[in-house]
């Protein structure tokens, strides 16, 4: 029989085994931070990139690798983009003579940190200052590929330098009812994660824009009541046909479900090319907060992504002071939750800090898989060698209490 001591020690020994499975349950939790085109230029910036980032103890990093028709890899799909090489579209397609995605994924991989690749998905071009002719970008190897408006125009980029008729710069998305675009989307994405070991593939603008509000004249109502894009003549031709309606101003349900249709379409063939070459892949999405809104006025229809398998972590972009608004957001989705897929609410690190430590309190009450914050440049000055901001400073002593596991391999 034992005695007293000998029970002590063995209750003390099953504690111990125990306990530490239980703490790595509670304590995987997925700590994200977006990293723009716009932080990096040269090698040296990537490591530093990703030291700051172990030091703050994030355990993801979205590393942004397309951004507008053009890449950050040596790709036989599309060009490279300019922004490594000078200050003007005159570059694109320019080698920058190093590889920024090769040096990310081994950066983060010796720290321990998972690289998600981060590609603007729609978007191919966003200034009026064009590239090159021979560069190989969209805007001139395939102009009907790009969204039209409600009367029917092309998507031109809107530029407030140059074209004061228009409220902000934004970019000239691509049609994703154009069946050659999806194509072209998925041989790069497969392209992509063939050649490169990236922990996950991180979507950003998969969806139509709403943000742009200029409109053609007369077409006003048609565009605030069925949204201004893509009435580009394939799209229009397709709709009608798949549809038996002659056009969307007569079901505005149809055409909503019917644009949506096409963007699933693409997480569908992204999802069984990608999984080919890297089965635990993890594919996100930087998504509208509210999942109903996202499906309405973006058709961005990304709890059926979840549902069908094609999506695996919905990261929301639920940038708001307002903590109310930010709770009431997260609750929306998670009443939605499928059965699978990880829900990691997004939020801005421009406020204030007792706002971000606030909310990250409220991902972890309402029991969501983590937070993702927007982003770096918050943290860190990328024009003055990287060095720390007051905000990232308060976030280690608010928010970023010792390292954690992602939860990714928890119920796959």
């Amino acid at each position: 029989m034992l005695n007293r001591l000998q029970l002590v020690v063995v209750m003390v020994q099953c504690l111990v085994c125990f306990y530490p499975a239980q703490a790595a349950e509670r304590e995987a939790q997925v700590r994200a931070l977006w990293v723009t085109r716009w932080d990096y230029k040269t090698p040296a910036d990537v490591r530093k990139i990703m030291k700051n980032c172990e030091a703050m103890r994030f355990n993801v990093v979205l590393f942004q690798v397309r951004g507008s028709g053009t890449v950050f890899y040596p790709s036989e799909i599309e060009p490279w983009a300019w922004e490594l090489t000078s200050e003007g579209p005159e570059t694109t397609g320019e080698d920058p003579g190093w590889d920024p995605l090769k040096v990310a994924v081994k950066e983060a991989h010796r720290r321990k940190i998972e690289l998600h690749a981060y590609v603007n998905v729609y978007p191919a071009w966003r200034s009026q200052k064009f590239p090159p002719r021979d560069s190989g970008q969209l805007w001139w190897e395939h102009p009907d590929w790009f969204m039209c408006d409600a009367a029917g125009n092309r998507m031109i980029p809107r530029d407030a330098e140059l074209d004061e008729n228009v409220s902000r710069d934004w970019y000239s998305f691509l049609s994703p009812g154009v069946p050659a675009v999806n194509e072209h989307l998925a041989d790069l994405f497969e392209e992509l994660v063939k050649n490169y070991d990236v922990d996950g593939l991180h979507y950003d603008y998969i969806r139509y824009p709403r943000e742009i509000r200029e409109v053609a004249a007369g077409y006003e109502e048609r565009a605030e009541k069925l949204g201004n894009w893509s009435y580009d003549p394939v799209s229009l031709a397709r709709f009608s046909k798949e549809t038996g309606v002659a056009a969307p101003d007569l079901d505005l349900d149809a055409w909503i479900k019917w644009r949506a249709a096409q963007i699933t379409d693409l997480t569908r063939m992204v999802s069984e090319r990608v999984r080919k070459h890297n089965p635990d892949i993890i594919i996100s999405a930087a998504v509208m907060a509210d999942p109903e809104d996202a499906y309405r006025t973006k058709m961005q229809d990304y709890v059926t992504w979840m549902e069908k398998g094609y999506l695996d972590a919905a990261i929301t972009m639920n940038y708001t002071g307002d903590n109310a608004k930010f709770e009431a957001r997260c609750k929306a989705l998670l009443e939605r939750r499928p059965d699978k897929g990880w829900v990691v609410p997004g939020m801005s690190l421009g406020g204030k800090a007792e706002t971000i430590e606030a909310q990250v309190e409220i991902t972890k009450a309402l029991k969501t898989d983590g937070f993702a914050g927007f982003a770096y440049s918050h943290l860190f000055d990328r024009d003055n060698g990287h060095k720390a901001k007051p905000m990232a400073k308060e976030m280690v002593q608010r928010v970023m209490d010792g390292k954690v596991k992602t939860p990714w391999k928890k119920g796959r």
